[in-house]
């Protein structure tokens, strides 16, 4: 076998296929995950979380952003698949059932040890599990389980650029009416009125019935999550575009460029008229408090992560069949821990969980009152930890994936 030969810039010309030959991993999309995990599991492992100053962004934190974020290269990953022939509604059931697992495993779990704190009884015949009967199944692994879900039956639909971006048209009118729709009744999206509250508290009254707050929680969760299909589809279309421009030579590099700003463009005014659609009825704009998952930040998210696959695609990946420049070698570390992000998160996630549902003063609370500094610390050890376990079984050749 003739060893790869350099091309312009020092570039690893990736091997030609032929058929349905296995093809590496895209370092870039595997890197920008990475980070993203660096960031999130930072973020967990820090008791102490400072938010900005300001009223109107205080509530935004880096978890809000780190949701729609994660969608994005789910949606990513499901077009490179599309590509590949790799896709199919088991896969994606799979994953949706893999997630929906994970988050309900942690929610009994914090239920579990909450209610052993608290000297809860288990007499199943009076309906005491121990604390299990107190479950709220919710969380971020729950919604990406349906958003996950909700892209697979997008994925039997589209499957080109123009399709998918057709998709994030149609989802975004969706999601833009459905605020349009909270605005007029509730002046506004919050906790006591959202879309899921209404419509739960629609069938309600229509049966005649009261709101239960279990379903009301259940259904705000599946919302959320049908919400961050919006940008998952947006990834989707993201890497359709970016395949479109067919990097493959370095020349076609400025093409690469142009159809991830023409993506980011897209998902940028579709995020400004829905930003603004609630105005339509006179009634103020959303505020940022109050767009936590809507589809004027999951957009804007998605409109950054084109952006950003403008530069870190075309610097780090020759073609999106696994190719790597020179650059490569750089993201590589960042790259072995995106590959086994659902562990990263999931683990950091359950510690989190469960230790925040012991009885107070839980040790998260307990080490967050030691100030900023000691929480800056613990997150960056804590991502450093992963950084470095994830590199080292990389390096081995061991996969950490669940």
């Amino acid at each position: 076998m003739l060893p790869a030969s350099g091309g312009r810039g020092g570039r690893t010309r990736a091997p030609k296929r032929s058929g349905r030959a296995r093809i590496g991993r895209v370092v870039s999309l595997d890197a920008a995950r990475g980070l993203l995990v660096l960031a999130t599991v930072a973020w967990l492992a820090a008791p102490r979380r400072p938010v900005p100053a300001s009223q109107a962004w205080g509530a935004v934190g880096l978890d809000a952003i780190a949701l729609p974020a994660f969608a994005v290269v789910a949606g990513c990953a499901l077009a490179m698949a599309q590509h590949r022939g790799w896709t199919s509604g088991a896969r994606v059931a799979g994953r949706a059932l893999l997630l929906l697992a994970l988050g309900v495993v942690i929610a009994a779990g914090a239920a579990l040890v909450a209610g052993a704190a608290t000297g809860a009884r288990w007499a199943p015949e009076e309906g005491a599990l121990g604390g299990l009967e107190r479950i709220s199944v919710g969380g971020p692994l729950v919604q990406l389980a349906v958003a996950t879900a909700a892209l697979g039956v997008l994925a039997a639909i589209a499957r080109s650029w123009s399709a998918w971006a057709w998709t994030v048209v149609i989802a975004t009118a969706i999601g833009a009416g459905s605020l349009w729709i909270t605005t007029a009744i509730c002046d506004g999206p919050n906790d006591a009125c959202s879309p899921a509250t209404l419509l739960v508290g629609g069938v309600a009254d229509a049966a005649g019935v009261g709101t239960d707050p279990a379903v009301v929680a259940t259904v705000t969760t599946v919302v959320a999550g049908l919400g961050l299909a919006i940008p998952a589809a947006a990834g989707a279309a993201l890497v359709h575009a970016l395949l479109r421009a067919r990097s493959v030579p370095g020349a076609q590099r400025r093409r690469v460029v142009g159809y991830a700003l023409l993506a980011a463009t897209l998902f940028g005014v579709l995020g400004i008229l829905a930003h603004f659609t609630p105005t339509v009825w006179g009634q103020a704009a959303l505020q940022p408090s109050t767009a936590i998952w809507t589809p004027p930040l999951t957009l804007a998210v998605a409109s950054l992560a084109a952006v950003l696959a403008a530069a870190m695609h075309p610097s780090i990946d020759t073609d999106l069949r696994g190719g790597t420049s020179a650059l490569g070698a750089f993201a590589e570390p960042f790259a072995a821990l995106g590959r086994c992000s659902l562990l990263a998160v999931g683990t950091t996630l359950a510690a989190r969980t469960l230790l925040e549902a012991l009885p107070a003063p839980s040790p998260v609370t307990w080490f967050a009152r030691l100030g900023d500094i000691p929480s800056i610390v613990l997150a960056l050890l804590v991502a450093a930890a992963w950084l470095a376990l994830a590199l080292a079984a990389d390096r081995r050749g061991r996969r950490l994936r669940p």
